[in-house]
């Protein structure tokens, strides 16, 4: 095998390293109003490779522990790292895989050759069923690819069907004649993989024609409402945004977008400065694309209603030497770690669009989490920086903002430094910073406002190599260590970051929050205005006059109203039990919003169907300022207003908690 030069820098060379000079991060959490999703963290798996075969699915006869033939050791591995969503079963395999061949008893299932990815022959046993318990295993929501390439209308809908419906149908006696008898309701559905490529070679306007016509028969199923993924574009095809925003809206619940950054012709650990500058410098582009294809997107989805999924993304190198060049293993090295740190930063950045992303591949493939060789088994160094930021996991984001130093190399510049910032449902607030650069330390200092912090703790993740990887022989050579290069005091926080490193703070405090209003007389019930009119948003209250005013016990559409046109405010207080943050939910047909001391939580305006859309708010114990605006115009009619916080999983507002002067 090709001996790979490893280009060292000892921990000698990393202290001797001048610091730059001193860079003032303003973390800022005085505005609290955008949860980090946590499919923001999803996985990928593929029939591609050693993915599902070896690296996830080994069967129940094999002698590697497993449960229902899939491996114990990559499930508690992933359940460590708790993965929210899983994509399956791709990529450029959905638009080739045909759903029905992957059911019923395994030596019944037909065979195929996978023609995208090393022409062997899949035998499908590992299929719908399989990947379902694989998510029930994980604890994750699992995420179907569709086929549209070279499937059908009607296959794509008995598949959604198959999985969801309770209904007295053929595809659920199929369903329980396979072994399972309820239903399982999956949310995620992407219409198509790459439209534009392995998906198609569709233009754009026939994938957005092709989007609308595949979504309108793939149906809601009882409760459960599917949330339809359409096919977004690759890297900066700001077109195909285009096009699909302006002729697709009203069909999807998602819009998806690619980007890999490349290193052609070299593999992953077979690399100097120059190859580390180039893939920082293609990872980094990511945040162009994310906020030019949000220009776009807001356009035609001002109120950002359309979500942004990343749901294919990493590192790309030639494969290992003697490996199928189809099957595209590769190492996984410190530069990859640092490349996941920076794309999980920006990710967490643009949280108001982004609500989804899921690196590829979750084993074995491209950028993995997770290497297996027959009952082996070792965790990446992209792996460790998952673990490191889950922590960022539906927790409110926190606005960072600084200057960055400059990282050079021969005559091109890149900022030095990344981060972004979360604080979780206990309080405490994380801060995950990056320093790309591979030569020089970086000293900070955390500028804390509307934070009091009463303690530090940090992991770091970093190495003595630009190169470094876990190995069979060697599986801890690039693992997390506890941090303590910083100084702590209650005016604020100095870090001072080591060369190629990551690292993840957790500081142990409380917001300074605004206090809750005094009441002298507050009664039970809210203010209900209605009102009669025809409108195509929520109108200015303010200036109307209502055709009656009642008191309701609960925020809800008023039993007398014209049934066509009108619109309602109800204004009071609400009461909150205990400090912390509160999440509010409002699922209406036509538009709604929600205020909270003055602040615009959930904005649901417009005529649509019913969509629920939900923000979040810290708030201290005590009565706080609630206004609902609701109108309808035409059709059918719903409004539900619902909170979750501590202590209270997510209901309606109870009549309890709702009150007026």
């Amino acid at each position: 095998m090709k001996m790979v030069t490893a280009v060292l820098f000892s921990f000698a060379a990393l202290i001797s390293t001048a610091l730059s000079q001193t860079t003032t991060v303003v973390v800022d959490a005085s505005n609290l109003r955008l949860k980090i999703n946590k499919n923001l963290y999803g996985q990928f798996s593929e029939h591609l490779g050693n993915c599902i075969y070896g690296g996830i699915w080994v069967g129940e006869q094999s002698t590697i522990p497993n449960t229902n033939g899939i491996r114990n050791d990559v499930v508690e591995a992933l359940k460590r790292i708790k993965v929210p969503v899983l994509r399956w079963p791709g990529g450029c395999f959905a638009d080739e895989y045909h759903w029905k061949d992957g059911i019923g008893p395994r030596e019944k299932r037909p065979t195929m050759i996978n023609t995208n990815w090393g022409g062997v022959t899949e035998d499908n046993s590992f299929g719908t069923h399989e990947f379902l318990d694989l998510c029930s295993q994980i604890g994750c929501e699992p995420y179907f690819s569709g086929n549209v390439g070279s499937g059908t209308v009607q296959e794509l809908s008995q598949w959604v069907e198959y999985v969801n419906s309770d209904n007295v149908s053929p595809m659920t006696t199929l369903r329980k004649q396979n072994g399972h008898e309820k239903s399982w309701g999956v949310k995620y559905w992407g219409i198509g993989n790459e439209s534009w490529g392995c998906g198609g070679n569709m233009r754009p306007e026939f994938c957005a024609d092709q989007t609308r016509r595949y979504g309108t028969y793939m149906r809601d199923y009882g409760h459960n409402r599917l949330f339809k993924i359409a096919c977004g574009a690759s890297s900066g095809d700001y077109q195909w945004t285009e096009t699909m925003m302006k002729n697709a809206l009203g069909f999807m619940s998602g819009l998806s977008l690619h980007h890999y950054a490349f290193q052609n012709g070299r593999t992953a650990a077979d690399f100097d400065e120059s190859g580390w500058f180039s893939m920082m410098k293609n990872t980094l582009l990511i945040e162009e694309f994310i906020t030019k294809h949000s220009a776009i997107m807001d356009i035609y989805d001002p109120n950002k209603k359309v979500a942004m999924m990343v749901d294919e993304w990493g590192t790309w190198y030639k494969v290992e030497p003697g490996t199928n060049p189809g099957f595209l293993f590769q190492q996984n090295t410190m530069r990859d770690a640092i490349t996941a740190a920076c794309n999980l930063n920006i990710f967490n950045n643009h949280c108001d669009r982004v609500r989804m992303a899921n690196i590829a591949q979750m084993v074995n493939v491209l950028q993995a989490m997770i290497l297996t060789k027959d009952d082996k088994m070792l965790l990446t160094p992209t792996y460790h920086v998952f673990d490191l930021f889950k922590v960022h996991q539906n927790a409110l984001w926190v606005k960072t903002s600084f200057q960055s130093p400059e990282y050079t190399y021969q005559n091109e510049k890149l900022p030095a430094i990344n981060c972004s910032a979360s604080i979780d449902g206990t309080g405490k607030l994380h801060i995950s910073l990056c320093n790309i650069d591979p030569k020089s330390s970086q000293k900070i200092t955390c500028e804390l406002k509307k934070y009091s912090p009463r303690g530090v703790t940090g992991q770091i993740l970093t190495a003595n190599a630009m190169n470094a990887y876990n190995s069979f022989d060697k599986p801890a050579e690039v693992v997390p260590q506890k941090f303590s290069d910083y100084t702590f005091s209650k005016n604020g926080l100095s870090v001072s970051l080591p060369p190629m490193s990551v690292v993840v703070l957790e500081l142990d405090g409380s917001v300074e929050l605004p206090s809750p209003l005094e009441l002298k007389n507050p009664m039970p019930g809210i203010t209900c205005m209605y009102f009669e009119g025809i409108w195509k948003n929520l109108p200015g209250f303010n200036g109307l006059t209502p055709v009656r005013t009642e008191t309701m016990g609960q925020i809800a559409i008023p039993e007398k109203n014209s049934s066509e046109n009108f619109a309602a405010c109800y204004v009071g207080y609400i009461k909150i039990p205990a400090d912390g943050s509160y999440t509010f939910y409002v699922n209406s047909d036509d538009g709604a919003d929600i205020v909270i001391d003055d602040n615009v939580v959930v904005d649901n305006d417009g005529q649509h169907a019913p969509v629920e859309l939900s923000g979040t708010e810290v708030l201290k114990t005590g009565y706080h300022k609630i206004k609902v605006g609701f109108f309808q115009a035409g059709g059918g009619k719903v409004l539900d207003v619902a909170l979750e916080g501590p202590g209270l999983p997510k209901q309606i507002i109870p009549k309890g908690m709702l009150f007026h002067e």
